[in-house]
């Protein structure tokens, strides 16, 4: 830390130290204007230090402006959002499959329309759906 460098790596820089110790290092890392990399599991330490959070996830990563509390309140609304478009696609694509079955054999212009709801459903499969 006293030699200031431009990286810092830490990795439970919390572990073994006392009250006072976690105090002094969370202060002097609040101040560091570098990059930072840190691992934690304390939360309040997190709060005290973190302004942008990076979370990998299904080799995916997701970049969170703000402290730790932010990032879970962030990423819990976008998981909520994340699970009301999958329950909007699996409800579309079950009345799809519906009408497909009740329609896809009656007269011909039922069974257009089926056969165009079959390809949008087939599009939406292909296009990938909410995970």
């Amino acid at each position: 830390l006293f030699l200031n460098p431009s990286v810092l790596l830490l990795d439970e820089p919390t572990n073994h130290l006392d009250m006072e110790s976690v105090l002094w290092l969370e202060q002097h890392l609040a101040q560091f204007k570098k990059i930072l990399l840190l691992v934690s599991h304390s939360q309040d330490f997190m709060n005290g230090v973190c302004t942008n959070i990076i979370r990998m996830h299904q080799q995916k990563i997701m970049y969170y402006g703000g402290n730790y509390d932010t990032y879970v309140a962030t990423r819990e609304e976008h998981e909520m959002h994340q699970m009301k478009r999958f329950n909007w696609e699996q409800d579309q694509m079950k009345h799809m499959k519906e009408y497909i079955a009740r329609f896809g054999h009656g007269t011909s212009k039922m069974a257009r329309q089926a056969q165009s709801k079959e390809k949008t459903l087939a599009k939406m499969v292909r296009g990938g759906l909410t995970e």
